[in-house]
């Protein structure tokens, strides 16, 4: 059996070791299922055998180009996750849609341009000082900064405005995975000091831990909430200052499982991706 995993374009370089080192951690993890991977460069995909999305990084990069290969993929050929759940979760707009459902997001408005105006309004609105601004299409915070009360706008364009949550310093944000709908780990991540930034490559300091039931509950209501339902999934909650946990996003299209992490060392990912494609 073999599997297409979406790669960066060639020109991408930003953390090729990374990503490469990824693509033979996967490979190993799938040979004792005989499954043999394909990587391929996500502008290059010609779809005709299962796929996941797993290392498509750089789709941020050129947003009309995937959305162009997401809408064109083929009914008969799966995808991982499924095309039309990619196309929603590329654009964060869909933490509106999971506020409606009443999963409890960190607050967040949206905005065209991201210029003074804007940004005063949300500090009303959030009754905070301190915001942070990012793309709605973004990865890896990508034009994301801090913004304080004195700090000029970064009149960013295709904004996302939400409070500074000053947690992400202490308690950190906290990362539960699923695979094929069942609960597979945990990790809480926090930032460096003087940084807000949780992600390895800013310093972030990560371990393993057990998500509480409130928690789980959250991570849970955002995968319902989804319009269809994801084979992995990372769900990533800041606990708000009344240490109850909010979405800070629901990661779907090419999270870090953080399998280095996991108990198992990703065995339970490899094992659930290869049922899943038997099942196909």
């Amino acid at each position: 059996m073999q599997v297409t995993l979406l790669t960066p374009d060639s020109s991408y370089d930003q953390f090729r070791e990374v990503w490469e080192a990824r693509i033979a951690m996967y490979a190993e993890l799938l040979a004792p299922h005989d499954v043999a991977l394909e990587p391929v460069s996500w502008p290059n995909a010609r779809p005709t055998r299962p796929t996941w999305a797993q290392l498509a990084w750089g789709y941020h990069l050129q947003p009309a180009r995937w959305d162009t290969l997401l809408q064109a993929w083929p009914d008969d050929v799966l995808l991982l996750n499924p095309p039309g759940l990619l196309r929603w979760n590329s654009d964060k707009r869909y933490l509106s849609d999971l506020e409606a459902a009443g999963v409890p997001i960190v607050s967040t408005l949206f905005a065209d341009i991201a210029t003074d105006g804007e940004l005063e309004a949300a500090r009303a609105a959030f009754a905070v000082d301190e915001l942070v601004v990012k793309p709605r299409i973004s990865a890896s915070a990508s034009s994301t900064s801090r913004v304080g009360a004195g700090d000029p706008a970064p009149n960013l364009a295709d904004a996302m405005i939400q409070p500074f949550m000053p947690s992400v310093q202490d308690q950190g944000e906290l990362s539960i995975f699923f695979f094929g709908g069942e609960l597979a780990h945990a990790v809480r991540k926090v930032a460096a000091p003087g940084d807000f930034r949780v992600q390895r490559e800013y310093g972030g300091a990560f371990a393993a831990v057990q998500p509480n039931a409130t928690e789980l509950a959250v991570a849970r209501a955002a995968l319902a909430a989804a319009p269809e339902v994801p084979f992995y999934a990372r769900v990533d909650l800041v606990p708000d200052a009344m240490g109850q946990p909010r979405l800070m996003e629901l990661e779907l299209i090419e999270p870090d499982l953080y399998l280095d992490l996991a108990p198992d060392r990703g065995a339970s990912f490899a094992a659930a991706l290869a049922a899943e494609l038997r099942s196909a």
